[in-house]
């Protein structure tokens, strides 16, 4: 339940940078009727599943290592690592799906959803038996 929690929490964060990027950059109404839905609901939906997907990649490597040591390596490899493809489509769909921008604000979102996934997976797992 706990890691249902973190990955919540990360992802939560991250949305809130999302909206609030846009919101703040002046270059999209966040209002019901100018949004695009079924984009914002794709992209809600694959960060809440690729956040979930953090778990099993962090406990291979918490195994691996026979703990959580070093701690920085754990965000590190959960926002930078597991993150690469996310990065690619998003560079890949500037100037055909997304503005440079948008897809700036998209990856930024992933990096800290994957440093907030890693950070709470350490400091819940970190004194646990293997």
């Amino acid at each position: 339940m706990k890691l249902i929690s973190i990955s919540l929490g990360s992802w939560l964060l991250s949305l809130l940078l999302l909206l609030t990027t846009f919101s703040l950059s002046g270059a999209q109404d966040l209002s019901a009727s100018k949004m695009n839905t079924a984009t914002i609901t794709s992209l809600i939906m694959a960060a809440l599943l690729f956040s979930l997907a953090y778990a099993p990649a962090l406990f291979w490597l918490r195994q691996r290592l026979g703990g959580c040591r070093p701690k920085l390596l754990f965000p590190l490899a959960s926002a930078i690592v597991l993150n690469l493809p996310v990065f690619l489509i998003e560079i890949l769909a500037i100037g055909r799906t997304l503005a440079p921008s948008e897809a700036l604000a998209c990856i930024g979102a992933f990096l800290l959803m994957g440093t907030a996934f890693g950070l709470g997976f350490v400091w819940k797992y970190q004194d646990a038996a293997i």
